[in-house]
Formats: structure tokens, sequence, C-alpha cells
């Protein structure tokens, strides 16, 4: 199996790395040379399955799969200049490029796929959303996360804008820590529980059978998670966690 990566960001790094610890057999990765450091990096950690081209167009003709993992302003203008046989697999990493506007670029071809990975990836857990539904993109990325099948390009729009809430919730997991530790809490300690604490919320979230407002109002009343409930609702807390979605989903979907 050939894959190639045009960019060498943090995406391609964790996906990369991910494939590369899969144990997928006869596996060879050729990244591109335009984050050089980033990409040695790489080379150096796993130098039996990892090269680095000499330009973006050795990428696309020592690969099977090509992999477009770019900053979305500098995207179609790198593609444009590349030629693309018929035969070559296109994986669409950029939030910002259809798979129609990477057709009109790129031609045709039997399998192009819009796909969302996250740094998780690195680590083979966590969701890939794939559009469209192709089985053979479903079997590749299961090797570093667990797919998530879509219809539409819309679907996978909306599941690409709840992605720019990360780094807010991991400073919420910064703020609870920074609020245990200020209360007289070691800091690993404190980390150490936030962080099996929400983990845990999230796992059992994920098989609750039920609307998941049932599950957040499962609690006594005047109970302490009433009274943190209840606080954050009055201060409408939730409101601006969907409501930053909307401008996120905007810039998704520009073309």
């Amino acid at each position: 199996m050939k894959l190639g990566f045009i960019g060498t960001g943090i995406i391609t790094a964790a996906v990369a790395t991910g494939f590369c610890e899969s144990g997928i057999d006869g596996l060879c990765i050729i990244v591109s040379p335009r984050n050089r450091e980033r990409a040695q990096a790489l080379r150096e950690r796993y130098p039996d399955m990892i090269s680095v081209a000499a330009d973006n167009q050795e990428v696309v003709d020592q690969s099977d799969w090509v992999f477009a993992a770019l900053l979305p302003a500098a995207a179609e203008e790198v593609i444009a200049g590349l030629t693309f046989p018929p035969e070559k697999h296109f994986i669409n990493l950029v939030a910002t490029l259809s798979l129609k506007r990477a057709e009109e670029l790129i031609g045709k071809r039997a399998i192009i796929a819009d796909v969302v990975p996250l740094t998780f990836a690195a680590n083979r857990f966590g969701p890939v959303v794939i559009y469209p539904p192709i089985p053979e993109v479903r079997d590749l990325m299961s090797h570093v996360g667990t797919p998530v099948l879509v219809e539409t390009p819309d679907q996978i729009a909306i599941l690409r804008s709840v992605t720019g809430l990360m780094s807010a919730y991991y400073m919420l997991l910064t703020r609870l820590t920074d609020w245990c530790v200020d209360h007289g809490l070691d800091e690993p300690t404190a980390r150490k529980y936030v962080t099996a604490f929400t983990s845990a919320l999230s796992e059992k979230a994920s098989a609750w059978p039920g609307p998941l407002e049932e599950l957040a109002r499962e609690m006594t009343p005047g109970g302490l998670n009433w009274m943190g409930l209840t606080h954050l609702e009055e201060k409408d807390a939730f409101g601006p966690w969907t409501e930053i979605l909307g401008p996120v989903l905007e810039k998704v979907k520009k073309e």
C-alpha cells in the first residue's frame, strides 16, 4: 500500500503516524518536503515506511492514494499545479475544498472522497468522517480511527464544523484543572481526575439509549449537579458553544 501526503502539517503527522502504528503489511508512505522539519521527523521515526519526496508531484507519482492535507488558502493553487493520473485515489482533507471543486482541478476518478481525521488518528482512535461512504475508503481509514459515514456534503460540513470546538474543550479542561489547583490540589492529580471524569462522561453518553438531555437532567433537585446546570443555564453558558458553529459552518462551506 502506497500512501502519499501533499502537505506535512499536524494532521498529516497524526494520520501518517497512525498508519505506521497500524501494522499494515507492505506500507509505504511518501510525504511532501514543504515542512521539512516535520517531514524529516516522520522519516527518522519510521525509516522503513516513510520517505520524503523531492516535491509534490513526486508524492503523486509514487502513491496509489494521495491525501491533500494543505492549508485552505494554498490548496487550490498547489493542486492545480500537479498532474493526477486517473488511477490515483484522491483523499481530500482540506476543510474548504469541495469534492466538486477537487474534481474540476484533478479530473474524475473511481475513488475521490472527503475525509475528516483528527489528531487522535496518531493513537488510532476517535471518529473519522467520510463522504461519500465508499467501502474502500472506509476500510483504509479504519486503520486510524472509527469511520463515520455520511451521505451528503452538508452532513460532512456539519460534523467538520463541530471539530472547531476542540481547542475550546481543551481550554475548559484547563480551567477545571486550574480551579482544582487553586483550591489546594496538586496539578497531576487534578489533571488525572478531570480528564478521566470527562472521558467517562462521554463514554456513558455514547451508550445512552435515549435523548442526551434525559441524561443531563438525571439529577437530584437541589443537589450538586442541579446547582451546576441551573447556574450555567441561567448564565446562558451553553449558547456560545453552538452560536459560534454558525460562522464556522459558513467558513467550511465556502468554496
